[in-house]
């Protein structure tokens, strides 16, 4: 029980986003971590990897760096997609997440308020497509461990 406490504390700093995906997979992932402790600490290790990304930085480098490793995961969704939904899904998020990078320089630019707006708005866009990410690897990642269980 204690392991999953820690995926869920890190979940909780990572955003809501990302800890409603943690409580939506709950059993699957107590399932995993009893089954497949090494799928389980991948699976730590991605939630943790979003929910650091940029922790020590402000503003658009903040940004910078949480669309960094959102476009690492959108990479390994494609190389591990099951089928052509997923990789299509993971390619569309990798476009996105290449609009949203390609805007930060005009954003640092802007002044006060004006900036301040834009990095809300672009945060919350990061954190829906952080969710989103996030949810399709876990399930991507639970759907291969029943795979593996089958055989």
């Amino acid at each position: 029980m204690g392991k999953i406490k820690t995926l869920v504390k890190i979940a909780t700093t990572a955003g809501p986003a990302v800890y409603s995906i943690v409580r939506t997979y709950g059993p699957q992932i107590r399932r995993i971590m009893k089954e497949n402790p090494e799928l389980f600490e991948t699976m730590k290790n991605r939630v943790s990897a979003l929910a650091g990304a940029g922790s020590s930085k402000r503003g658009t480098a903040k940004l910078k760096a949480r669309v960094g490793v959102l476009r690492e995961q959108t990479t390994y969704l494609y190389g591990t997609a099951n089928n052509a939904m997923v990789a299509e899904q993971a390619t569309a998020w990798r476009k996105e997440l290449d609009l949203l990078e390609n805007s930060l320089p005009v954003v640092a630019t802007m002044k006060g308020k004006t900036r301040r707006g834009k990095i809300r708005e672009l945060e919350s866009r990061i954190d829906d497509l952080a969710a989103k990410i996030l949810a399709m690897t876990l399930q991507d990642d639970i759907e291969d461990a029943e795979i593996v269980e089958e055989k």
